[in-house]
């Protein structure tokens, strides 16, 4: 009932205003009109005013309501945005490991998926909250990238080596694998931590630490080069009486 009345109100103290100006009124008084008038119009939204100034330049209004709209609806943006984002970088991270999306088109896609999220002003411990959901997905390609020559070995005994450290055929999939610490220990303990594989060891370590890639080039060209795959004895660089005695004892 109020807001109309003063609607009304409003209305009315337009028309004086108006009508002062148009006779040539003395100037104190349309002046003092359009004064109560200033005051008719913010009453029309008083339950929606924070606070209300006097200065120099004249009167200043925070609407409570208008702010707190917007406020919503910024937060409401970054809340789906973030929702959005958190499954599109899963799902790009999950992306099936030998077909799809190359490593390359998966860090591009999730690079744009960043970019909006910072354009409308998300916060980077959302942003990493987002982007640490493809964490798991990375980690085990770090290891399967890492331990692949070995378990492809042409030489049995060396695959049931593998599998003793960890059997793949019961493996539980991402997020159960292996750690950096504890692959790199296995390769030590049998000779296997040299040449590509101790390389892709280091690279995995200097992603856990960083979260960035030691070796870009080489990690988003790694599928294409398994399709090209070397022997397990090309992979360690060995020479040939280092291949012999890797054939007769694998166990090292």
């Amino acid at each position: 009932m109020m807001r109309v009345s003063a609607w009304v109100a409003s209305l009315i103290l337009f028309a004086v205003f108006i009508y002062l100006v148009l006779t040539g009124a003395e100037q104190v008084r349309f002046i003092s009109v359009a004064f109560v008038l200033v005051f008719a119009v913010l009453a029309t939204r008083l339950d929606d005013i924070q606070d209300l100034t006097f200065g120099p330049t004249g009167l200043a209004a925070k609407l409570a309501k208008q702010l707190e709209e917007a406020r919503a609806t910024v937060k409401q943006l970054q809340d789906f945005a973030e929702v959005f984002a958190a499954r599109s970088v899963q799902q790009i991270a999950g992306d099936n490991r030998m077909s799809g999306l190359s490593p390359k088109q998966k860090r591009e896609a999730i690079s744009e998926i960043v970019r909006g999220l910072k354009s409308i002003q998300l916060p980077d411990d959302r942003i990493e909250k987002v982007l640490s959901l493809s964490n798991p997905y990375d980690d085990y390609d770090y290891w399967s990238w890492t331990m692949s020559p070995i378990y492809s070995a042409e030489n049995k005994e060396v695959q049931n080596l593998a599998n003793q450290f960890y059997d793949i055929s019961a493996s539980k999939g991402i997020g159960h694998n292996p750690d950096p610490d504890a692959t790199e220990s296995f390769l030590k303990a049998h000779g296997f931590y040299r040449g590509e594989i101790a390389e892709r060891i280091i690279d995995w370590q200097y992603w856990k630490a960083n979260r960035k890639h030691r070796r870009l080039d080489e990690w988003e060209a790694r599928h294409e080069k398994r399709k090209q795959a070397k022997s397990l004895e090309d992979v360690l660089n060995l020479s040939q009486e280092q291949r012999a005695n890797l054939m007769a004892n694998p166990a090292g």
